[in-house]
């Protein structure tokens, strides 16, 4: 498979004056360490193995990735200069590092940077969380996880998620932990929860998701020999609704995108949610993102890979879409009766 890394490098250019590299404040699943480029790229640690799936990604699953930009160089010189670089030059450093220490980055697209106010949902996709060289003592962890989450039965998990709610003026925010412990009923109510604004359930968002659902279903079902093991997928929404755009000056603009840090941390089992008919004319105006993400354990076609060949596509991953679509699909049903 042709590799397109020589495209990315084309197309990653920078001015050393006009970057910087801060932490990524926010961040509602995994738990490696992130920062941000610019509000435009998000940098994450590299990972070989994700490295090699992102420059040789199948043309059928590229619109459903983030966009990969290339790698990035965290340094700091023997005299405490901190810095950044790749193929094109430095980039000034905005945090600390240890001295003579180097790191590397993947370099993604943010998929936050246009909304204002982005609710984010992190979902861990598949009934299997370990990839084809994990140890005996990993493999035996992580069956432990799905078996006593929604992982084995589904094939999906909560896995973290931050919601903005207009009445308090702040984000609201659930972890991984939340996620490692429900069952079917208690992810429903927390897929309910994300899914509400005010009182109303966004229906057209959840509409927008179906579709994209079904679009990524029809791609990884022609995708032989990939899984996914251990990733995710990301549903991000704009929480600020069109009426309160005009008022968007009483938010705070260090509360935007990914960058927030004033997180309100809320107890698990809030009460019962209330909805709205949904209005079909609204789904055209609502724009959703849904991106897969989190590669480090995916296994793929390649010239090292005979040892671990696998046939057909990826059943795990295609069980949780299939059930996350259920659980939306009633979800829309349910709120129409009671409207």
């Amino acid at each position: 498979m042709k590799s397109n890394s020589d495209f990315v490098q084309r197309q990653f250019k920078f001015h050393p004056d006009e970057l910087s590299l801060k932490p990524l404040k926010a961040q509602v699943g995994g738990h490696v360490y992130m920062k941000i480029l610019n509000d435009q790229y998000v940098c994450k640690p590299l990972n070989e193995r994700e490295l090699q799936f992102y420059q040789n990604i199948p043309k059928n699953l590229a619109d459903h990735v983030p966009a990969f930009q290339g790698t990035l160089v965290e340094n700091e010189d023997s005299s405490g200069n901190r810095g950044a670089s790749s193929s094109n030059g430095p980039i000034r450093e905005e945090t600390s590092s240890s001295r003579g220490s180097s790191r590397e980055y993947l370099v993604l697209e943010n998929l936050t940077k246009d909304y204002k106010k982005p609710c984010v949902l992190d979902l861990k996709m598949g009934t299997r969380m370990y990839g084809d060289f994990a140890t005996d003592s990993k493999r035996k962890s992580q069956r432990k996880k799905s078996t006593k989450s929604t992982s084995a039965k589904l094939g999906v998990r909560f896995c973290g998620s931050q919601r903005f709610s207009v009445s308090n003026n702040s984000f609201e925010m659930f972890d991984k932990y939340v996620g490692r412990n429900a069952d079917e009923t208690e992810l429903r109510k927390l897929l309910e929860q994300f899914f509400t604004h005010g009182c109303s359930l966004r229906k057209d968002v959840i509409n927008n998701v179906l579709g994209e659902i079904c679009r990524m279903k029809k791609s990884l079902l022609d995708l032989e020999e990939y899984r996914f093991y251990s990733s995710s997928i990301l549903i991000i929404y704009e929480g600020l609704l069109k009426e309160e755009k005009s008022d968007s000056q009483h938010f705070s603009d260090a509360e935007n995108s990914m960058d927030c840090e004033n997180f309100k941390m809320e107890a698990f089992g809030s009460g019962s949610l209330e909805s709205t008919k949904y209005r079909k004319d609204e789904v055209s105006s609502c724009t959703v993102t849904m991106k897969m993400i989190d590669f480090a354990n995916i296994s793929f076609p390649s010239v090292d890979s005979e040892q671990f060949r696998h046939e057909g596509p990826d059943r795990g991953f295609l069980m949780g879409l299939d059930n996350l679509y259920e659980i939306l699909e009633s979800m829309l049903e349910e709120g129409d009766c009671t409207s």
